[in-house]
């Protein structure tokens, strides 16, 4: 009898335990959804989407702060280049009027460029965009009963391992919090270092006008600019990877009948999309050339 009531109540804290393991699990994959969505809709929406006011409040900034600096730059590089062009024809004594024009035409195209370099620093990302729609939405859909089929595989008589796998799921809860924070945090620090980049636009493309002495500050500045354009597509290419390696690793949990082990493969994977989208900037800077 004694034995019958112990098996009892192992066995209903064995459904408590599976309770509240399916509970932390839910909550963990809800949690961790939420952030791979979020960096999923920020990438598909664009920078010139995401907040017009915004974008008006710095396209003003760039207009009043950072323009009148590109036009001082412009001044200064088109003085120096007549001093060049002087000086290579001996001071002036052999005078080439066709390259005279040249520098003046060069420069005019420049003033243009620098003026609407706020619009043209904003079509890269467009472009960024547009690729980033180019990957379908259906490739990022998380694999349907992953939760199911790790509570399942916890028979509801075994009270050690259902305790083990309830300690377990609150811990990759705690795990998945961390873990959104840094998503968050990659998606966030990309958005803001873009819109501080087209801020700042018109100065680096004055730098343009001069190829030999300044011209790589403007070289630099739009492989950075590319750098950041292919990381959001990088960033979905990576929750694409983990969405497949999710469905991998579903099949691996319902052969294995072995929820521990399921368990703390869903958190590798977890981890792993975590640290590649941390490396996304730096790989995207690599592709391109970037410093």
């Amino acid at each position: 009898m004694i034995d019958g009531i112990i098996e009892a109540i192992q066995k209903m804290l064995t459904t408590q335990f599976l309770n509240g393991a399916k509970f932390a699990l839910t909550q963990t994959n809800s949690v961790f959804g939420l952030g791979v969505k979020a960096v999923r809709e920020q990438v598909a929406e664009g920078v010139s989407t995401f907040s017009p006011q915004l974008l008006d409040s710095l396209r003003t900034i760039s207009n009043t702060a950072i323009l009148p600096v590109a036009g001082l730059v412009i001044t200064y590089i088109f003085c120096y280049e007549i001093y060049q062009f002087a000086v290579e024809h001996n001071k002036g004594v052999e005078f080439d009027i066709s390259k005279l024009l040249w520098v003046i035409i060069r420069t005019s195209i420049m003033i243009e460029l620098v003026t609407n370099s706020f619009n043209l620093v904003l079509a890269f990302f467009d472009l960024g965009t547009w690729i980033a729609n180019k990957v379908p939405n259906s490739v990022l859909d998380m694999p349907e009963g992953l939760v199911d089929n790790i509570i399942s595989s916890v028979k509801d008589t075994d009270f050690g391992q259902a305790m083990m796998l309830m300690l377990l799921c609150f811990i990759a809860l705690i795990i998945a919090l961390v873990m959104v924070g840094a998503i968050f945090l990659v998606a966030w620090t990309r958005l803001i270092t873009i819109f501080l980049y087209i801020t700042v636009a018109p100065l680096p493309v004055a730098t343009l006008l001069n190829k030999d002495w300044i011209g790589t500050i403007g070289q630099s500045y739009f492989k950075n600019i590319i750098a950041l354009m292919l990381q959001g597509f990088f960033m979905l290419v990576c929750l694409v990877i983990y969405s497949g390696i999710l469905v991998k690793a579903s099949e691996i949990i319902s052969n294995s009948g072995n929820g521990l082990y399921a368990l703390v493969l869903v958190l590798v994977t977890m981890v792993t999309l975590v640290f590649s989208l941390l490396k996304t900037h730096s790989l995207a800077k690599s592709v391109v050339g970037a410093m």
